[in-house]
């Protein structure tokens, strides 16, 4: 059974998979694994924004004044910081309602607030009429593109370090890596207004550590190497020395691979350091578990 996290992956590459669904499956998998910035940025896709918006979502557009004898004409605005102002409108809406505006016929209209179209006609020395921005659709369209894309990348950087998931469900050591203090996945940006969710645009997903990997990846070769020399001396029940081999031989496995995913490596060692603990006092398992705390993934 192929996980969730394939699911997304082709649902993305795929162009007739509606983005709202996409939106879900990622809001599943970031909330099954606990991943608070990805789920925040999912709602804010799926339920509309409600103030300041990713700055892809920031589409700028031609204003216009609806006049009553002539239909929509241009609208000129002298000062440049105010046309910047007007003209470059948040997109608050939630993603269904972007999709369903990319099938309609023509610009996409965004009509100013009765007040603010007073007050630009008050401006320009005019009476009070209509004023609306006219998006091209082209812009939405681009917005719905980077919200595929960074759902992709995310998915890709939860896959090279080993979180596939099998159906909807994930193993414990797929959800210690997910939240990996040393190690950040993020999805979208929020970053140009609420610091806290994301990264600038462009450079949303991630999945980074400081360490020198190669010299880690040797400190876990002698980790698998002290544990293969203890043979059972540890002291375990026959369930956990089981276990604990189990662990071992994914360890093996992954050191193995021409590109090795610490996330995952850093996964099983965590919990070989759970096992550990149960008989921690000893000479042996404190020599593990102190090995395990040199290694940093």
């Amino acid at each position: 059974m192929s996980g969730i996290v394939d699911e997304i992956q082709r649902g993305a590459l795929d162009s007739s998979t509606p983005l709202s669904d996409l939106l879900r499956k990622a809001k599943v998998v970031a909330s099954k694994l606990g991943q608070q910035q990805p789920l925040d940025w999912v709602e804010c896709e799926l339920n509309g924004y409600e103030g300041d918006v990713p700055d892809y979502r920031i589409l700028r557009g031609l204003a216009k004044v609806r006049n009553p004898y002539h239909g929509w004409q241009p609208f000129l605005i002298g000062d440049l910081k105010l046309q910047e102002r007007v003209c470059g409108r948040h997109m608050l809406n939630p993603i269904r309602e972007l999709e369903h505006l990319v099938s309609s016929r023509g610009d996409i209209l965004v009509p100013l607030p009765d007040r603010l179209a007073a007050d630009l006609c008050e401006l320009a020395g005019t009476s009070a009429l209509p004023i609306g921005v006219f998006i091209p659709k082209n812009g939405v369209i681009k917005v719905l593109d980077i919200v595929r894309t960074k759902i992709l990348d995310w998915s890709l950087t939860l896959q090279n370090a080993g979180i596939e998931g099998e159906g909807l469900s994930f193993s414990p050591e797929e959800k210690a890596v997910a939240n990996n203090p040393n190690v950040t996945y993020h999805i979208g940006s929020i970053g140009s207004f609420a610091g806290n969710l994301g990264g600038t645009v462009g450079r949303d997903v991630h999945a980074s550590s400081s360490q020198k990997v190669a010299g880690e990846l040797e400190r876990v070769a002698k980790l698998v190497q002290e544990i293969r020399s203890l043979d059972g001396r540890l002291g375990l029940t026959p369930s956990s020395e089981r276990e604990m081999k189990a662990h071992v031989s994914a360890l093996e496995e992954e050191l193995a691979k021409p590109a090795p995913a610490t996330g995952k490596i850093s996964g099983i060692i965590r919990a070989i350091g759970a096992i550990a603990q149960s008989v921690a006092g000893t000479v042996v398992s404190n020599g593990i578990l102190s090995l395990i705390d040199g290694v940093s993934l």
